[in-house]
């Protein structure tokens, strides 16, 4: 288990000595002894062979004669992507004609932008009796690879393979002492640590105003590993946060397939509600909404229709909610804009973009916490931050003051089920102490 917050860590370096022969005494030319002029070498004498083995010393013969072991070629068929490599170079090492990899580059160009790869990446590639190019497969993360294959035609055909990974839960404790952030970051892996947490509470607690000196959290998650070494975290499994301000209890419920579940709290409601407090990791409320306020930039009394979240440029920006997009584009004052429809009459306004996600258009679903766009300053900004509004039934109101809807929680026929595990994990976290951290088997209990 992981003791976060400020934890002193002492580190004793034993430092072993050796021991010297002191330097011999230093001789002039003046003070050292005669030689008999009968004992000094002749210019005629050939030079003594210093390095000539003593008689009988067969060993040292042995490996004079034999010359010095040739360095091992590199393996161009297995290995790892230097540094100025690209994909034609890679095959070329492995005799693949031009042809052949113009070909493996097209087809990788369906699934991935060959242009990519990246040094200390593995490669493998797998030739035929004859050296033709039967299997080329490199990494793109620790955790997919991007693979092509000849198929039976002789046509080279592109896939992404996802590399298999072993799931261990971690038991993670950690104490505020000035922040979230802070907290985290004295655990050495604060940016995967701070989107677990954030991410679990996201519909409960708003981390930027309500977390307090002291508060507490505790967390069982999963965690990828590939070949022992950590990857990046899985799910949640079980938290609790205890604070001044902000309590919760979250537990992830299985579906009966056990493919799917849902988050739910100690009372078995869902915790997912149909709009986020916030839909992106901000600094500060930097504006509030208002029917009247000196606009920054007009300086002159304008309404002030959502929240101004001031956060670095290129901060992500979630949906708060799911919907469908219905505008994505530039906008007078609100800049780069994206307004998102939702059920229960609900739509949500994202504006000062400083560019849009990718992939996405006016007319696609997306999912709440999906990345629409970044923060940005475009439009009538004076500083990077996203004004938020939201609209009930074309109406704007006060984004801190809407009533979300609970998505479903557990069914009546499983409560006696969810009791029983809930039990389990609200033990498991209360028990969490001590600074070493403790993997253990996943849980096998299941409704």
């Amino acid at each position: 288990m992981r003791r976060l917050g400020a934890v002193a860590l002492a580190l004793a370096l034993g430092c072993g000595g050796t021991d010297h022969d002191p330097p011999a005494a230093i001789v002039s030319v003046e003070d050292a002894p005669a030689q008999p002029a009968a004992e000094l070498p002749s210019v005629m004498d050939p030079a003594p062979d210093l390095g000539a083995p003593a008689v009988g010393d067969t060993d040292a013969v042995a490996d004079a004669d034999e010359p010095a072991p040739e360095p091992a070629p590199e393996d161009p068929l297995h290995g790892e992507v230097g540094a100025g490599d690209s994909l034609n170079r890679i095959l070329g090492r492995a005799d693949v004609s031009a042809a052949t990899a113009a070909k493996v580059v097209a087809a990788l160009e369906d699934v991935t932008d060959p242009t990519t790869i990246a040094v200390g990446r593995r490669f493998d590639i797998t030739l035929d009796e004859s050296g033709q190019l039967q299997r080329l497969s490199y990494e793109l993360s620790p955790l997919r690879r991007a693979q092509v294959q000849r198929d039976e035609a002789g046509a080279y055909v592109a896939t992404l393979v996802d590399v298999d990974t072993e799931l261990v839960e971690e038991e993670i404790a950690g104490e505020i002492d000035s922040s979230l952030w802070a907290a985290m970051a004295d655990a050495g892996n604060a940016a995967a640590l701070v989107d677990v947490v954030v991410d679990v509470f996201a519909y409960d607690i708003d981390f930027f105003s309500q977390t307090r000196k002291g508060d507490t959290f505790r967390i069982v998650v999963q965690r990828h590993e590939v070949d022992g070494e950590h990857v990046r975290y899985g799910r949640v499994l079980a938290a609790q946060y205890e604070g001044e301000v902000a309590h919760a209890f979250v537990m992830w419920w299985p579906d009966a397939t056990g493919d799917g579940g849902r988050y739910v709290d100690a009372d078995g409601q869902g915790v997912e509600r149909t709009l986020l407090k916030k839909p992106l990791k901000y600094t500060r409320i930097s504006s509030g909404f208002s029917t009247a306020r000196m606009h920054p930039v007009l300086h002159r009394m304008k309404s002030h229709r959502g929240i101004d979240y001031a956060a670095a440029e290129g901060t992500p920006v979630w949906a708060a909610a799911d919907g469908t997009i219905t505008f994505r584009d530039k906008k007078g004052g609100a800049g780069n804009l994206v307004v998102i429809k939702h059920d229960g009459g609900l739509t949500t306004q994202y504006m000062h973009l400083s560019k849009f996600a990718s992939g996405q258009k006016v007319g696609d679903e997306v999912k709440a916490r999906t990345v629409i766009g970044y923060v940005g300053m475009t439009g009538l900004a004076t500083g990077p931050h996203l004004h938020f509004g939201v609209l009930e039934n074309g109406v704007h109101v006060d984004p801190l003051k809407v009533e979300a809807v609970r998505r479903p929680g557990v069914d009546r026929s499983d409560r006696a089920a969810f009791e029983r595990e809930k039990a389990k994990w609200q033990a498991r976290l209360a028990a969490l102490a001590g600074d070493t951290p403790t993997d253990v088997e996943p849980a096998t209990d299941a409704p």
